[in-house]
């Protein structure tokens, strides 16, 4: 049972607020475009042609949603999704009508071109319609869907890059985003095909979606205003600056020179050159951005030059240049300061301060002329000391002192690619023409050079106006819901205490129903029933049949039931059936669990399968040492899992060695978890010899997990326990780990000694399997040749072709292999010549046997001989008499392991 269909409503909603959200904004906008009065890209985020494509959005889409009834409402939304077209056209053509460029790109208006086109048609009723009409609809649909997603995933991307990605303006192209996405899902939920209409929502929740939404966009455009404000005033600060920064720096350094001059106008002939040469010196030694200062007499000669040290000359660039020239035949005789032709080739501007000189003669000699003292500064430098400079600010300053040329507020040329940089990213701020020292109206531009910070402010600002439409939609959602929240409330409540697929109470509902009854009667059996192999059904023929077969039998259980009874799904495939007064009733219950597993081994008929099932019953009876309902239901399933392993298709009542068996696995799985963290784990190791002469030449690493109280837990039995609960894996890393360490300190003290050392199947069979093995060699310093790895005959059990071609790639690094227990496991010996092993080691159950049992030794002497004809080594394990050793050594077995050899013992005491 479905608890009621409320995505119409939810369509109709998403429909009025992001149409209307659509078409205010694209007003809004257009209207502030309009009335704005300097027009520039700083205030206008987007170009005209996609705001006229918002508004034709919004209200096509608005007069489907009001007014769809009307056919000449149907039309008029036509219509304006035909502006949008037009709108999108002129976008693609450059945008005909704006100053400047917004620098959009042509696939945006692309992606909205397909939803424009989409409103154009005027479709008849979900009925009456054809089916290439329902597939145009529900691929417009996708495409919208899909495009507001792309527009979200877009408008992340800002939050995260902090740069503008779909226009130049940080926030047009956030407002691009956001557009997609109102477009997108406003023609999605337009585009319905479904046989109902979708609902028509009242006038209080439309009058309040329109105001709420415009208040929320005034209020965006406002935050856009003032931010886009502030920005320009800065723009204008920074204008400012730089004017008051470039004059004052012009004045002091025209004042320094013109001082220099003078002290040289007023020195005594007789010691004129002298006082000269110091003041030079002292010039260039403290003045940073002071390249050179040359003399030039009236007649245009030069009459020395002084260089700062390590300084090229630039007396050939200086009296080549035409500017300088110009400026040395005027007859003018103030200071002034020139921008030579030559320094526009560096970087780094040069600026040449011209200050007349007339100097003092010698008595009697006639006066010669101004002089000419033409300073060579380094602009950068220069402009390095102003304060401006040391500011952090996004902001950046140009004035063009040529005509083409520009220069930072740094003293640096601006180069082609700052230009283009300025042209296609930054945001122009304000211009000025402003009167420098040097020369009159420069013109100054300010850029928003750096738009990370506008981006996270841009970021702010739209998500509050994202959240404020999302809060309107959210209102408006619950207003129209209000209506259908009791029959909500009715149908959750069912929904809540019974199973969605089977109707029958749910695993919540019948706890709560145990609890009443076990507290009230205390007779409570439960009878918990588990289909055997049920996934196996879901994985070979689908989910959808699995679901049929739990459907059919959910049915038949009903039909089944006995009175004063529930049943209830528990889990996937587990059914729980709680019968009253039936405790004292064995046999009743008995003959009732052999009859459902009787009915669940009915076929069941889906489709074309013919399916057969079995089911496994655990029963558990309320007894007094049960002391809360959800005891009970454990106890059944205990015994559940009893039945299954007793071969499943089985019933099985809970006794008390079933919890004890179950507490005792859980102690010893979290005690050996604690041991492997905890490093309580030890190798012991017993030697392996030779059979000629009964040296030993190797040692096998055995595991010990010792108690407190120093006895020892056999591995037999926590070996199994680690392989059925996943630990095997890292206990097995464990073991291999510690081996490669201690065959390095057994190397160290015996070098002809090798270790063997045993790996899990489970281990060997992970993927990472080898490169764990080379890693730890290689992070221990243990060389492979060191080691030899015994694996038993189930690393066969994922396919013999893998196990060898893991083999060959282990032995191909050095180690070398012994197959474990040979003989024990369901391999036979056809597969010695398949696998690439080194060794056979004989399971000590045969060597047992061959003083009593015949066959042994037929067995033994068989696998000696097949070994030895494929180039194997045998070695024999569990030798613990004489007897035992003479006789496989006569065999011609190469090695023996056992007793009595020796124990296997700690590595130190080795």
């Amino acid at each position: 049972m479905k608890i009621i269909n409320t995505d119409l409503q939810a369509r109709a909603v998403l429909q009025l607020v992001t149409a209307t959200a659509l078409f205010f904004a694209g007003l809004l906008i257009f209207g502030y475009r309009l009335l704005e009065p300097t027009q520039q890209l700083l205030y206008h985020s987007i170009s005209s042609s996609f705001q006229v494509m918002m508004i034709a959005f919004g209200g096509s889409v608005l007069l489907r949603c009001y007014r769809r009834e009307r056919k000449s409402y149907r039309w008029l939304s036509s219509a304006l999704a035909c502006v949008a077209i037009l709108a999108v056209v002129d976008g693609l053509i450059g945008s005909l009508f704006d100053r400047f460029d917004a620098q959009i790109p042509t696939l945006v208006y692309l992606a909205f071109l397909p939803m424009a086109i989409s409103l154009v048609p005027v479709f008849p009723g979900t009925e009456q319609r054809k089916q290439w009409q329902q597939e145009f609809i529900k691929l417009n649909a996708a495409y919208a869907l899909g495009l507001a997603a792309f527009s979200v995933a877009f408008l992340m991307l800002h939050l995260f890059l902090k740069s503008p990605l779909l226009a130049k303006h940080p926030t047009g192209s956030l407002v691009i985003c956001v557009t997609g996405i109102l477009a997108g899902v406003a023609v999605y939920s337009t585009h319905y095909r479904g046989r109902r209409p979708l609902p028509r929502l009242s006038s209080s929740s439309s009058n309040f979606a329109s105001l709420a939404i415009f208040l929320v966009l005034v209020f965006g455009v406002g935050m856009f205003h003032t931010e886009m404000s502030d920005l320009k005033a800065e723009g204008d600060r920074s204008i400012k600056q730089l004017r008051d920064s470039r004059a004052a720096i012009g004045e002091t350094t025209v004042k320094l020179f013109e001082r220099l001059a003078e002290r040289w106008q007023l020195y005594p002939y007789n010691v004129h050159s002298r006082l000269m040469e110091v003041d030079l010196n002292a010039y260039l030694q403290h003045i940073d951005f002071l390249e050179a200062l040359l003399l030039v007499s009236p007649d245009e000669q030069v009459v020395f030059e002084r260089l700062k040290p390590s300084r090229s000359s630039y007396l050939e660039e200086v009296m080549s240049d035409p500017v300088v020239l110009n400026a040395l035949a005027e007859e003018d005789q103030t200071t002034d300061i020139l921008l030579p032709l030559f320094a526009t080739e560096d970087l780094s501007a040069k600026i040449i301060v011209r200050v007349p000189v007339d100097f003092v003669e010698e008595e009697g000699v006639e006066d010669s002329g101004v002089y000419r003292l033409l300073a060579v500064l380094d602009a950068r430098a220069m402009l390095d000391s102003a304060m401006m400079n040391t500011l952090d600010t996004d902001i950046e300053t140009y004035d063009e002192v040529l005509p083409g040329m520009w220069m930072d507020r740094s003293g640096f040329w601006v180069s082609p690619v700052t230009r283009n940089y300025l042209e296609d990213t930054a945001i122009l701020l304000d211009t000025s023409n402003v009167n420098l020292y040097h020369t009159q109206d420069v013109p100054v531009m300010a850029y928003l050079y750096q738009l990370d910070n506008l981006q996270e402010t841009s970021n702010l600002q739209m998500l509050i106006v994202v959240g404020g439409i999302g809060l309107v939609l959210l209102v408006v959602l619950a207003v129209e819901r209000n209506v259908t929240l009791e029959v909500q409330g009715k149908q959750l409540f069912y929904q809540a205490r019974h199973d969605g697929l089977t109707g029958l109470m749910n695993r919540s509902s019948i706890e709560e129903y145990i609890g009443k009854h076990f507290h009230e009667s205390q007779d409570v059996t439960v009878l918990f029933i588990d289909l055997d192999g049920f996934t196996l059904i879901n994985d070979s023929l689908g989910l959808h049949i699995g679901d049929a077969i739990l459907m059919q039998l959910a049915e038949r259980l009903q039909e089944q039931q006995p009175r004063r009874s529930e049943l209830a799904r528990f889990a996937s495939d587990e059914f729980i059936m709680v019968l009253h007064g039936a405790v004292n009733f064995p046999d009743r219950v008995s003959s009732l669990a052999q009859e459902i597993m009787t009915t669940v081994a009915q076929p069941y008929r889906i489709e074309e399968h013919k399916i057969y099932l079995t089911a496994s019953v655990g029963v558990a009876h309320q007894t007094g040492d049960v002391r809360t309902p959800l005891e009970l239901i454990q106890r059944a399933d205990m015994a559940m899992h009893q039945a299954k392993r007793y071969g499943y298709n089985h019933v099985q009542e809970y006794d008390k060695s079933m919890a004890q068996r179950l507490l005792t696995t859980t102690s010893m799985r979290s005690n050996l978890q604690e041991a492997i963290e905890n490093n309580e784990l030890q190798l012991h190791y017993q030697p392996i010899v030779r059979c000629n002469d009964q040296r030993a030449v190797q040692v096998e690493a055995l595991l010990r997990w010792q108690q407190e109280d120093g006895s020892y837990i056999p591995p037999s039995e926590f070996i199994p326990l680690a392989e059925m609960t996943g630990q095997i894996v890292p206990l097995s890393e464990w073991v291999f780990r510690r081996a490669c360490e201690d065959a390095v300190r057994l190397q160290q003290r015996e070098r002809s000694l090798r270790m063997s050392v045993n790996v899990s199947a489970l281990h060997f069979n992970r993927a990472n399997f080898v490169d764990f093995v080379l890693h730890t060699l290689a992070e221990t310093g243990c060389r492979a040749n060191w080691l030899e790895l015994e694996l038993t005959e189930s690393i066969l059990l994922e396919g013999t072709q893998y196990a060898i071609q893991r083999l060959d790639e282990l032995r191909k690094h050095g180690l070398t292999i012994a197959l474990d227990d040979f003989g024990t496991g369901f391999s036979s010996l056809s597969y010695l010549k398949r696998l690439p092993i080194d060794t056979v080691k004989i399971d000590r159950s045969f060597i047992a046997g061959i003083r009593h049992h015949k066959s042994d030794r037929v067995l033994i002497d068989s696998v000696i001989k097949i070994a030895q004809s494929l180039d194997f080594a045998v070695l024999a394990e569990g030798i613990e008499t004489p007897q035992q050793a003479e006789f496989v050594t006569d065999l011609g077995c190469n090695y023996m392991q056992g007793y009595y050899f020796g124990r296997p013992i700690p590595l130190e005491n080795l």
